[in-house]
């Protein structure tokens, strides 16, 4: 009788898995057995057999998972950095917005105290000019004021010249007012 190794092939999460078995099957002749050492070499083949697919089959799938890996953690990176880019994009976004209203606010305030102090420059001046008038008013209303006395101290002494005729008054109008009161 003679005995025949069958492999036997499946597949189980996508590792190919060869499973060895015997068979006995009568011999149609008679054909001398080979040696139990000759058996052993052919299983130990088979089984080296099997063992280098099986190695052969988990270096491919971990070449495969590491190249999906390494895809993985290129899409990653290359997320990674788009989203880098974008936050200093906004960043500077948010900067230059923020220079941009500060400067906004400084032209502002800026403006504000020119015209305060522009507003006050006028009042000034309109207040300066106020003073002038009054100054120039102040002069006409004491030289009308003063001819107005003088005119009327004139018709006084032209209607009673014996009025001015008070002891001392002679000599206070000498020093200048009775000669500007007198008769012209």
């Amino acid at each position: 009788m003679e005995t025949e190794v069958m492999l036997h092939r499946r597949e189980a999460d996508g590792v190919t898995v060869y499973q060895a078995s015997t068979a006995h099957q009568p011999a149609p002749d008679p054909e001398p057995q080979p040696a139990p050492s000759d058996r052993a070499i052919a299983i130990l083949a088979l089984a080296q057999r099997t063992a280098d697919d099986h190695v052969a089959e988990a270096q491919a799938r971990a070449d495969r998972i590491l190249t999906e890996a390494q895809t993985y953690a290129d899409e990653v990176r290359t997320e990674a950095d788009r989203l880098l880019s974008d936050a200093r994009a906004e960043a500077e976004r948010i900067v230059s917005n923020g220079s941009v209203y500060a400067e906004q606010l400084r032209l502002q305030a800026q403006q504000r105290y020119e015209d305060a102090v522009g507003g006050l420059s006028i009042k000034r001046e309109a207040l300066q000019r106020q003073v002038e008038n009054l100054a120039v008013f102040d002069h006409d209303f004491r030289h009308r004021i003063t001819l107005f006395l003088q005119s009327q101290l004139r018709a006084l002494w032209a209607e009673h010249p014996q009025a001015m005729d008070v002891p001392g008054m002679g000599e206070q109008l000498s020093g200048g007012f009775a000669d500007e009161i007198g008769p012209s």
